[in-house]
């Protein structure tokens, strides 16, 4: 079924929302690796707060809630070690017009799909607004999901995330990660006197006092990776005794656009995630800070949506909801986005490490 908006004094038929979301959800979205590799247990509530304490995590959860403005703290109900969490609630909204930039790929996929007249290559005006209405509909979801992706990012890395909410200009939710698991070498390896030997061996001691567990996987950056590598200890212990046997880190060339498995050591995992956003419009920043590295012994984290606050969803508790509609004054199509996720660490201590290590 499509949906008629009048546009320059006719009407035009363009695709209606379940078939906007059937679109986002067949193109190729931003690679969530992230968020599908450390929270991989899912959780929806139809109401507008997250009820953490009640989660079956490894470790419980109070999380410490700092509602702000202006730089003030706030006195709310919400203040303090909480059991209840009110999650991100994201609405990111565009205003659909005729294109004159056309994504190739899209415009393939939806001749492919009838959407689009095949017989000719000229485009009329009902295409180029049908056009943008689809890449508007993929870009507003692909800004759920990278918001979502900080989020997740923001709690994995440093056990807290900050995001701006209906009620507060900024809005902190910080599992109180212990202070010692934020972990920063003496000396930034590759430096004369380093000792990244040393230096794993006290994450690793302090992963089992403060999570409980050995650590399975370390996540870092291709700069940090390559560092480690060339270090004689590091060498003569892990790689030099497997010449000739096997292979325990696979050579490879860096890859900036996806996470990769460098090998094995003494059980732990070796990941590299060098993968940049430009959420916001601005210059290209990384998801992983380039001198990051982390020790992970839990990576059973959870992602939580809560109620969609608009009349026609219902209350459904739903990853992502879109709408549209026709504005008379000034004449425009609007579309719109919500979701309202929050990311919750199984342990809130599953990581040790941190910054400065190059």
């Amino acid at each position: 079924m499509s949906q008629t908006f009048t546009f320059q004094n006719a009407p035009v038929e363009l695709l209606d929302v379940p078939q906007l979301v059937l679109l986002t959800d067949t193109t190729q979205k931003v690679d969530t690796w992230l968020m599908d590799r450390f929270f991989p247990q899912r959780v929806s509530y139809t109401k507008k707060e997250v009820p953490v304490g009640e989660l079956n995590t490894a470790t419980p959860l109070a999380p410490f809630v700092t509602p702000t403005a202006a730089g003030r703290q706030i006195k709310v109900g919400e203040s303090g070690n909480v059991k209840f969490v009110k999650p991100a609630y994201l609405k990111p909204m565009m205003t659909v017009f005729p294109s004159d930039v056309q994504n190739t790929a899209l415009i393939t996929q939806l001749r492919k799909f009838g959407v689009i007249a095949t017989g000719s290559n000229r485009l009329s005006d009902a295409d180029l607004l049908l056009i943008d209405q689809a890449q508007k509909a993929l870009y507003l979801r692909q800004s759920i999901e990278n918001r979502k992706l900080l989020i997740a990012r923001d709690v994995l890395l440093y056990g807290k995330t900050t995001f701006a909410s209906a009620d507060f200009p900024m809005y902190e939710v910080d599992y109180e990660r212990n202070a010692a698991c934020t972990f920063a070498p003496l000396i930034k390896w590759g430096q004369s006197g380093a000792t990244p030997v040393k230096d794993i061996q006290t994450m690793i001691d302090l992963s089992v006092e403060h999570s409980g567990t050995s650590p399975t996987m370390a996540l870092t950056t291709s700069k940090v990776y390559n560092t480690l590598i060339k270090d004689p200890e590091f060498k003569e212990k892990f790689i030099a005794p497997y010449a000739g046997i096997s292979v325990p880190l696979t050579p490879t060339f860096d890859q900036m656009d996806k996470p990769q498995f460098r090998g094995t050591v003494d059980n732990i995992e070796i990941w590299t995630y060098d993968v940049q956003h430009s959420i916001g419009g601005g210059t290209p920043d990384r998801f992983i800070p380039e001198d990051f590295f982390g020790l992970i012994s839990d990576a059973n984290g959870w992602i939580a949506h809560c109620a969609i606050q608009n009349v026609e969803a219902f209350g459904q508790a739903l990853e992502f909801y879109l709408s549209q509609w026709q504005e008379k004054n000034p004449s425009s199509i609007q579309m719109l986005a919500e979701s309202s996720p929050l990311a919750i660490p199984n342990n809130k201590n599953g990581l040790v490490g941190g910054r400065g290590f190059v």
